[in-house]
C-alpha cells in the first residue's frame, strides 16, 4: 500500500508518517511519500497509485482546496482526507462537496488516522462526530422569520458575514479589512449570535435565504 502526505510542516508529516507505520499490522508493506506543496503533490500523484492521500488546506502556493480539485479532476478514484488546523465548521462540508473522503483537525489526526483510513477503505467515507453534526444541521436547517440583514447587523458585520459564505478564512478576512484576526473572529461572534446561528455552514444557508437588500 502506498500513502501519500501532503503538508508544508515536516513535523506534521513525520508525525502522520509515524502513526502510519505504527499502527499498520505489517509496516513493511507500505510506503509513505512525502509532498510540501501542490506542484511536488501532482507529481507524485501522477507518477504513482497511492491508497490514500492526505491533505493540509494551508499550503504555501496554491492551497489544499486547489489541490483536492485537481486531484478529483485527474484522478477521480483517489481517496483524499483533509487533515487541517481549522474547525469543522469552516471547510468540512465544502471539501465534502468537493470530492474529499474526510476531514479532520490536526489535534486529533493521531488518534483518529487509522479509523479514517479503515472507514474510508469500507464505506469511501470517513464522518466525524463532528462533522456528522454540521451534516445534520444542514440537513434539518429551518429558514427563521424574514429579516432584513442589513437592519440586524453592522456595516463592518456584514462585510465579515459576506466573506464568510465566500469560504474566506479569518485571516484573509482581517487583510482584506485592515483588521486583525482577534476582531473580524469577534465580529463573527456577534453576528452569528445576534441571527442565532452556531456555525459558518448555518450562515451561508440563512444568508442565502435572507440576502441583504
Amino acid at each position: 500500500m502506498r500513502f501519500l502526505i501532503v503538508d508544508d510542516h515536516p513535523f506534521i508529516r513525520k508525525g502522520l508518517i509515524h502513526e502510519l507505520q505504527q499502527e499498520m499490522p505489517d509496516s513493511s508493506s507500505i510506503v509513505v511519500d512525502e509532498a510540501d506543496c501542490f506542484d511536488t503533490a501532482m507529481e507524485q500523484i501522477r507518477t504513482h497509485e497511492y491508497e490514500l492521500v492526505t491533505v493540509d488546506i494551508s499550503l504555501k502556493g496554491k492551497s489544499g482546496i486547489f489541490l483536492l480539485k485537481q486531484i478529483k479532476e485527474e484522478q477521480p478514484h483517489v481517496p483524499v482526507l483533509i487533515i487541517s488546523t481549522h474547525s469543522e465548521d469552516q471547510y468540512a462540508l465544502e471539501t465534502l462537496k468537493l470530492g474529499a473522503a474526510g476531514y479532520m483537525s490536526k489535534h486529533s489526526a493521531a488518534e483518529e488516522l487509522m479509523s479514517a483510513i479503515k472507514q474510508i477503505k469500507s464505506t469511501g467515507k470517513y464522518i466525524s462526530p463532528t462533522v456528522a453534526l454540521l451534516l445534520a444541521e444542514a440537513i434539518s436547517f429551518k429558514s427563521p422569520p424574514p429579516v432584513s440583514l442589513n437592519k440586524e447587523l453592522s456595516k463592518r458585520e456584514m462585510d465579515v458575514a459576506s466573506m464568510l459564505v465566500e469560504g474566506k478564512r479569518l485571516k484573509a478576512i482581517a487583510y482584506d479589512l485592515g483588521l486583525s484576526v482577534k476582531t473580524v473572529s469577534t465580529h463573527r461572534t456577534r453576528l452569528l449570535n445576534k441571527l442565532g446561528l452556531s456555525s459558518n455552514v448555518a450562515l451561508a444557508n440563512y444568508y442565502s435565504q435572507h440576502k441583504p437588500a
